[in-house]
């Protein structure tokens, strides 16, 4: 009993003719088909939801043409690839491709997600540490004054924003960020919980922090984020951004911005 060739499973797969009464009483050609069919489906599941741009055959046949391949109106010999072999090398590549499509764009999601997730749990251990030794920094700091942190700065020469509202900024110290040192200070003020002030080389969308509709009154959008039970506010400041961290409402970390000079 011969089986069914790849040129017919290949017609009856295009729908080009109907499976032969051979199939009904060959079991191999039977699970063959089906598997082609199981194949084909699986394929066109994946890429129904894929559109080519209009653009891709030309930028095909650019790579081709930069890859050296045969000049327009050149004679070629017609290279004939066996159907087998033609059909197994494009499932395979497509099956390649739709697993990419899926799984890159997840991937990179992922990746993103944990390292923000990661500066910000940073941040908000910065904050913890600077909470406690809070009366360490006070003791060493016996007579606060008004923009006292400016010991601390960036390796390009941004240093900590001066206070125009008369608030204590106290503590200032060299904090570990991610591996690096960074510059921060502690705002305190009567019956409110202490606020940490971090300067970063990292612009805020950086940090995974979202734009706010509110602006400061110097008109510097405020970028904010929540991590753990540490409120988050931040604008940009040359490069970086400055950073106010705290146990607070969003409204006093926006205040203390406001109240750094411009």
């Amino acid at each position: 009993m011969s089986h069914l060739t790849e040129e017919q499973f290949e017609d009856i797969l295009q729908g080009r003719a109907e499976a032969p009464e051979h199939v009904d009483q060959c079991q191999e050609c039977r699970d063959r088909l089906d598997e082609e069919r199981a194949l084909a489906h699986r394929l066109n599941k994946a890429f129904s939801s894929i559109q080519a741009g209009a653009d891709l055959a030309g930028r095909i046949r650019a790579a081709i043409a930069a890859a050296g391949g045969p000049a327009a109106g050149a004679e070629t010999r017609p290279h004939i690839v066996p159907l087998r072999t033609r059909r197994h090398i494009w499932s395979g590549l497509a099956i390649a491709a739709a697993l990419l499509i899926v799984a890159l764009p997840r991937a990179l999601h992922i990746d993103t997600g944990s390292r923000v997730k990661a500066a910000q749990t940073a941040l908000a251990g910065i904050h913890r540490t600077n909470l406690d030794s809070l009366e360490q920094l006070m003791e060493d700091d016996s007579s606060p004054k008004k923009c006292q942190c400016t010991a601390g700065k960036l390796a390009d020469g941004t240093t900590m924003p001066c206070c125009a509202r008369g608030l204590c900024m106290c503590g200032c110290r060299m904090r570990d960020f991610q591996g690096r040192t960074v510059p921060s200070c502690v705002v305190e003020e009567p019956n409110t919980p202490a606020i940490s002030v971090v300067l970063l080389p990292e612009a805020p969308e950086n940090l995974g922090m979202t734009p706010d509709t509110t602006k400061t009154v110097t008109g510097q959008p405020i970028w904010h984020a929540t991590c753990e039970t540490c409120n988050m506010a931040s604008v940009r400041m040359g490069p970086g951004s400055c950073c106010v961290i705290g146990d607070v409402p969003m409204d006093n970390l926006v205040a203390l911005l406001n109240a750094f000079e411009p």
